[in-house]
């Protein structure tokens, strides 16, 4: 598979596919679509089309971040977005034994103990959650992250193998058929969290361009403003000026340093990097898994956790630290409630 790179046209590409539109990339910066047609309508232009974000692309739509086509696609992601439900056959057999080797082998509590209790298939909801974003600095962008939770573990975000690469794999189900095992405010926290992390890493170079370009115009401001002051004591050095004169020319200094700080709030007010997003549409997947139950043990402490096994990526899940959110294959355990605490967290 074509790795994207260019931002935009890898915004576009996910966007399309959250619209049930069709993107084949032409190379790194062309992208053909088709679309569905209330998508066409709303952006104004034909369901099947070409992207580019290279302006001498013959028989194309221009594609930049101060383009009104992206404003247009930044008004449909302004829209409240939706939730649906399916499951994902799996007809291969689901294993119960044997996890007690692969548990020893991958699951480390560095200052404690994991005990393999028993193994069985369950399915497990997995929820697939698209968000969009705007950014705003010295010019807009749009984007959109996507991400799966375990919801049963917490762990985001996740990876399910090929298990939505077979469209006659998959199912329609009832999603109050399983119960749901977080709360929608830890749900919610979750995808704030993960969202935010990684709409920060896509924001990361230009927001490091930002810095560099504030820097600039900071250092600027500052040895132009700098001068005039200096320029302003020596003429009072200079000349022995005293009393109303002296004073005259101090208030010009003042003046001039009031000057600079309005000149540096305003680019840092142009400068700063503004950023809100929104879930625009979530999945909830039924996977069948295989659920194994251990017990960590720390001390006196002891508590029962479920792993999970995937027959679409043929992993045990990480746990998930229960300090900061990151999945964890090696962590230490509290000596209170044996919570799980992943190195970087731990004290």
């Amino acid at each position: 598979m074509q790795t994207v790179e260019d931002p935009i046209i890898r915004t576009l590409e996910t966007i399309i596919s959250t619209y049930d539109g069709v993107a084949e990339l032409v190379d790194e910066k062309t992208l053909n679509v088709l679309l569905p047609e209330e998508i066409a309508t709303a952006l104004k232009i034909e369901e099947e089309t070409t992207f580019s974000t290279a302006i001498d692309t013959p028989n194309s739509q221009f594609v930049s971040y101060n383009s009104e086509l992206l404003n247009r696609f930044s008004e449909i992601l302004a829209d409240l977005g939706s939730v649906a439900a399916l499951g994902v056959k799996y007809d291969g057999y689901l294993k119960t034994s044997g996890f007690d080797k692969l548990i020893s082998q991958n699951i480390v509590p560095h200052n404690g103990l994991i005990r393999f209790v028993d193994a069985k298939p369950e399915m497990t909801r997995y929820i697939l959650c698209n968000v969009a974003y705007t950014a705003e600095a010295d010019e807009k962008r749009i984007g959109m992250v996507s991400f799966i939770i375990n919801e049963l573990t917490g762990v985001t975000p996740v990876d399910i193998g090929d298990a939505l690469f077979w469209e006659s794999d998959k199912i329609p189900v009832d999603d109050n058929s399983l119960p749901q095992k977080m709360s929608e405010s830890e749900l919610s926290a979750i995808i704030e969290k993960t969202s935010g992390s990684l709409i920060q890493a896509e924001l990361e170079n230009w927001q490091a361009k930002l810095y560099r370009a504030l820097a600039r115009d900071e250092e600027r401001l500052k040895n132009y403003y700098g001068t005039i002051s200096a320029e302003i004591a020596a003429k009072i050095e200079y000349k022995g000026l005293s009393g109303d004169e002296k004073e005259k020319e101090l208030a010009r200094i003042e003046a001039t340093l009031r000057e600079l700080e309005r000149k540096l709030a305003d680019i840092r007010e142009r400068y700063a990097l503004k950023v809100q997003a929104n879930l625009y549409s979530a999945m909830i997947l039924h996977l069948p898994t295989v659920h194994i139950n251990c017990t960590l043990q720390r001390k006196k402490a002891k508590r029962e956790v479920t792993l999970v096994w995937n027959p679409f990526t043929k992993i045990i899940e990480p746990l998930r630290c229960e300090v900061s959110g990151q999945p964890v294959y090696e962590f230490y355990l509290d000596d209170t409630d044996a919570k799980i605490i992943g190195s970087a967290s731990w004290n």
